[in-house]
């Protein structure tokens, strides 16, 4: 660990000697013991402080997000606790039907700036920092703001009639000063999501229902989340295990090379090769991700928070807080697939505050939009998410036209999907590159060495003709399946973009 990186790190280096024996950096080695002590202490919820006041519950979620925090971000954690604050005033002071937008823009320039500073003095020391929760944080008061806006607008419009008010993610009030900043800051999800939305965690402390009655007055109590937890902790172990067995043998940098057309990347790699080795780079950065999410999602079962109710038979289901479903992803057959299966919490906010938002002829731009400025301003960011609005269209363009031609038999059935699978694969790791290379020069060589072939794909793709098929479904006369109509009207409403 060279000196240089421990001056301008923050957090604790108590445990440097571990650092130096293991061989990874001190921030990773922080921020493995603060999420395995969070693993520890969330039993806590469903134990002896199961019969605690809220109250009391609240302080002890906050009390250990703060403490996890300072641990793992030292001086910087102070911005933990700046924009939940300037966001609780505008909650105050800000008329109900705009706070949403007011509270979003705010949310949105604070993070900016703390990304800025991270790019422009710190981006190649350490991983771990305090954008990540920051951007965990604008998602909670975010989520909260616009919930409070959208029902300002319900009561309008019900104010005459007799409709039902209680949708499960309505919110009433501004919440208390405590409630607001021990969900804001509560230790489950603090350090790298799931985004948490206000009236599940409310739920969880209270332990209520989703309709609203305590259950130990209606005599029932959620099932145990052992299993989940377990198999979530295996699961984060797995992709651990399989980053560290391949991160020296495939790293990333080494795409970095491109840039150099001397350097043995840009001499002797066939494009295939590079793509192969892509993948595989990619894969390792990957793991990453599983890791911490599946890690921070056994964290929330192991407190309590994400039952969803039992599947046909009668297996309890855990995964209300699941962000990531990762054969889902790595065995899509199309982008939409993939897309949805990848930080599913964060799809679920961006439909709340932008895809929803304004008129449909620019959801996917604001969606987009907004997903990059969260993220920050590398440009490898704006290349990935401007390859991925392009391919997700292209996809969805090339679907109606070509899988009628397939459906006549299961060997040709079984043809397209293999195809499918090898396209979305090969798409995505085109399109993922330059978000893990984040410097534009870098990004532009990969692409450059391609060709940028699948832009030129894509864009072609977007010109084909309807199909004989999809233009006669289309001028079909809707007699009995309505019902049919309506439920893709409803998936086509979906958010498909991240």
């Amino acid at each position: 660990m060279s000196s240089s990186f421990t001056d301008c790190y923050d957090g604790s280096k108590i445990f440097s000697f571990l650092s130096n024996r293991i061989g990874l950096p001190i921030d990773l080695v922080n921020f493995l013991i603060a999420q395995i002590a969070a693993l520890c202490l969330a039993r806590l919820f469903r134990k002896p402080l199961r019969v605690a006041s809220p109250e009391f519950r609240h302080m002890v979620c906050l009390v250990i997000g703060l403490l996890m925090g300072y641990f793992c971000f030292g001086k910087q954690a102070i911005h933990l606790s700046v924009l939940p604050m300037i966001t609780y005033v505008l909650l105050k002071i800000f008329p109900q039907h705009i706070i949403g937008n007011i509270v979003l823009a705010m949310s949105i320039v604070y993070l900016s700036c703390i990304h800025l500073h991270r790019q422009i003095y710190h981006t190649a020391d350490y991983t771990l920092d305090i954008t990540g929760p920051l951007m965990v944080i604008t998602q909670r008061v975010t989520s909260l703001a616009y919930s409070l806006q959208d029902n300002l607008i319900r009561k309008e419009i019900n104010a005459n009639s007799t409709g039902n008010l209680n949708d499960k993610n309505r919110i009433d009030k501004v919440p208390s000063p405590l409630e607001y900043f021990a969900y804001t800051l509560a230790f489950q999800t603090l350090m790298c999501g799931p985004v948490v939305f206000y009236p599940d965690y409310i739920s969880f402390i209270e332990c209520v229902r989703d309709d609203g009655m305590a259950k130990d007055k209606v005599g029932e109590s959620e099932p145990s989340p052992r299993r989940a937890v377990i198999y979530k902790v295996a699961g984060s172990v797995a992709a651990a295990l399989l980053y560290l067995s391949l991160a020296k043998k495939y790293p990333i940098k080494a795409l970095e090379g491109l840039v150099d057309p001397t350097s043995e990347v840009s001499r002797s790699w066939s494009a295939v090769y590079l793509l192969w080795y892509a993948y595989l780079s990619t894969l390792v950065v990957r793991c990453k991700y599983y890791h911490a999410w599946l890690l921070s999602e056994a964290i929330c079962n192991n407190s309590g928070m994400g039952f969803n109710g039992y599947d046909n038979d009668g297996t309890p289901k855990w995964d209300k807080m699941s962000n990531i479903d990762v054969f889902g992803f790595e065995f899509a057959q199309n982008m939409r697939v993939a897309i949805a299966s990848w930080n599913k919490n964060t799809n679920a906010w961006l439909r709340t505050v932008a895809y929803e938002r304004g008129g449909a002829a620019w959801r996917t731009a604001r969606v987009y939009s907004l997903s990059a400025v969260w993220h920050g301003f590398h440009p490898g960011y704006y290349m990935t998410f401007f390859a991925g609005g392009l391919f997700t269209e292209a996809a969805k363009k090339v679907r109606v036209v070509a899988r009628p031609l397939f459906l006549n038999s299961a060997i040709s059935k079984l043809f397209y999907d293999s195809l499918t699978f090898l396209t979305t694969r090969v798409a995505m790791t085109y399109a993922t590159v330059p978000f893990v290379l984040l410097h534009l020069s870098p990004s532009l060589a990969f692409y450059g060495r391609l060709y940028y072939s699948l832009h030129f794909l894509a864009l072609g793709a977007m010109l084909l003709p309807k199909s004989r098929h999809a233009i006669a479904s289309q001028t079909e006369p809707r007699k009995s399946n309505s019902k049919s109509i309506e439920t893709n009207g409803e998936a086509n409403g979906k958010l498909k973009i991240s």
